[in-house]
This record gives structure tokens, C-alpha cells and sequence, in this order.
């Protein structure tokens, strides 16, 4: 058994609050901050996640426990994605000394491998994706405006100035070229498309770590923390990328296999994914072009 203290003290709280006995506990080590351990129980298997509160802070409570609790209304439903277990109610517990956390059934499969999704896998994807779309616009309503404001292109290439400068005072001329591709594309592009693109209840995180699969198929969406109102071709322009971009190339067979699957669900116009792909683009490239881009992980490398 595990010798941790706070592992020791959501053990008791879920014991208690949820009438079970833990007969085996093993670290998930995976994500920033946040704590999370695969649970063998008397009542099956559950995953237990503990919110960091340095992580906890960035939330908007009211947003999360939202999310939370559509998440469970999805998997009602027969999206394939944890459901999440209710103490009173609540999705969000609190032990003792005030750790907040969350249990939930455990999902089995794979991490999807980036770059490297089969067309079945990527159909499947892109039917849950479509699917998960259309029930959270039955269930939760009309969305109101996306958490991404789009910046104005004056702005943005006023950003990729500043970077370039600071990036020539602190002498890492090797990143030089990435911030002149950027700035460059930000001049060529006409941002008017994008206000065109429709606003609805995206899972707003939909990549590999959080991408499962087994037997040639998607298994379970996890993490659906950030849920919230926005444009929803971000979601499917995140997981073309994650699924079907290997290095430089984009494999149309499975990116086509998943935009058939959404389709399967729900209306997406052909033609209308090189939007997506450059509305995330337009979001995402401030985030991972910066002067300290040399230290990236994996994951931020990769986009």
C-alpha cells in the first residue's frame, strides 16, 4: 500500500463517503500538478484525482463543477468518458485538511499516440467528438461568447515585435526563425473568417494525453475540466493535429476518417477544417513561440 499522507486521507474520505474498501492504489503520473491514482476496489476499479490548489486556483469553481457534472450527464448518454461520482449532489469533495477531489470510474485503454491514430480510431474519435457536441447543445442550451477573444491582427504581430526583440536582447537568435514565421503568417492572414465560427459547449482540451484507445478504437475522452463556451472547430482541429500530424505531415486519410465520423453525427461543410486549422493556429502560436521555447516538453514541442 502507498505511505502518503494526503494519499492516506482521500483513501479514508473515499472509503467513508463512498462505502467501499481500497484493495490496491498505484500513482498515475501524468499532468501538471494535479494528483491522480488508479484505485482497486470492493466495488471495482475508480480513478482518483486530487486537485493541486496552485491548479485549483486557475478554475472558475462554479465552471468546474459544471463541467463535472455534464461530463456525468454524457456518459448517461453513452459518450464514452468517466462518469464522475456524487456525494450529495456534489462532484467535488473536500477532505479534512482540504484537499478537493474527485472520483470516478476508471476508463481502460491507450494513450492515443500522436501522429500515429489508425482511420478507425480517428473515425470513432471524430463520431464521439460530433456526438458530444450535438448533446451539450440538447442538454445545456444555446452557448453564450467563447472564452478565446480572437485578437486584433494589430495586436498580434505587435506581439511577435515585442518577442522578437526581447528574444535579439537576451541572444537566442536560434528561435529567431520561428518568431519571423509567425509574424509572417499573421501578416498574410485575413482573421474576418473566423468571426463566422460557431460558438457551443466545447470540451476545449481534446488532445493524445486525454485521447483513449483500445481495439483499433477511441476508448474514452478524459479531463473535461475546461469545458466551457467556445468555438467548437478548436476541439476538432485539436484532435486532427494530435491524431493525424506526424512531424511535418498531415495524414489526410485519417483526418478525413475523423471529420467523416463527426459528420456521422452532426453538420460539419466541407472544406471548412482549413478554418479550424487556422483558428487554432491563431490562438495556440502564442502560447508555444516564446523566448523560452528551448525548454518545452514533448507536448508543446509537438504543436
Amino acid at each position: 500500500m502507498i505511505n502518503d499522507g494526503e494519499y492516506d486521507e482521500l483513501r479514508e474520505e473515499c472509503e467513508t463517503t463512498f462505502d467501499f474498501q481500497v484493495l490496491r492504489a498505484s500513482p498515475i503520473v501524468r499532468g501538471w500538478l494535479n494528483r491522480k491514482w488508479e484505485l482497486e476496489t470492493s466495488k471495482g476499479k475508480f480513478l482518483l484525482k486530487s486537485y493541486h490548489p496552485d491548479r485549483f486556483r486557475l478554475y472558475n469553481e462554479h465552471d468546474l463543477v459544471r463541467a463535472l457534472r455534464w461530463q456525468s450527464d454524457l456518459q448517461k448518454l453513452g459518450l464514452p468518458c468517466p462518469q464522475i461520482l456524487m456525494d450529495r449532489g456534489e462532484p467535488i469533495h473536500r477532505s479534512p485538511s482540504g484537499h478537493r477531489f474527485v472520483l470516478m470510474t476508471f476508463s481502460d485503454g491507450n494513450r492515443l499516440i500522436p501522429g500515429r491514430a489508425t482511420e478507425r480510431e480517428m473515425y470513432s474519435l471524430g463520431r464521439a467528438t460530433g456526438r458530444m457536441h450535438r448533446l451539450l447543445d440538447f442538454q445545456a442550451g444555446p452557448a453564450t461568447r467563447p472564452q478565446f477573444s480572437i485578437p486584433a491582427k494589430p495586436d498580434r504581430i505587435s506581439h511577435w515585435r515585442k518577442l522578437d526583440a526581447a528574444i535579439r536582447k537576451n541572444g537566442k537568435e536560434e528561435i529567431l526563425p520561428f518568431v519571423e514565421q509567425q509574424w509572417k503568417a499573421t501578416e498574410g492572414i485575413s482573421i474576418s473568417e473566423f468571426h463566422g465560427a460557431e460558438v457551443g459547449w466545447a470540451h476545449r482540451d481534446l488532445w493524445a494525453d486525454n485521447i483513449l484507445v483500445s481495439d483499433g478504437q477511441l476508448s474514452a475522452i478524459l479531463d473535461f475540466d475546461r469545458l466551457n463556451s467556445d468555438y467548437l472547430e478548436l476541439d476538432v482541429a485539436r484532435a486532427i493535429l494530435s491524431g493525424a500530424l506526424d512531424g511535418d505531415d498531415l495524414n489526410a486519410r485519417t483526418w478525413n476518417a475523423f471529420l467523416d465520423g463527426y459528420r456521422s453525427e452532426r453538420v460539419f461543410p466541407h472544406g471548412r477544417i482549413l478554418r479550424a486549422l487556422r483558428l487554432l493556429w491563431y490562438l495556440e502560436s502564442s502560447w508555444w513561440i516564446t523566448q523560452d521555447m528551448d525548454k518545452h516538453t514533448v507536448p508543446p514541442q509537438r504543436f
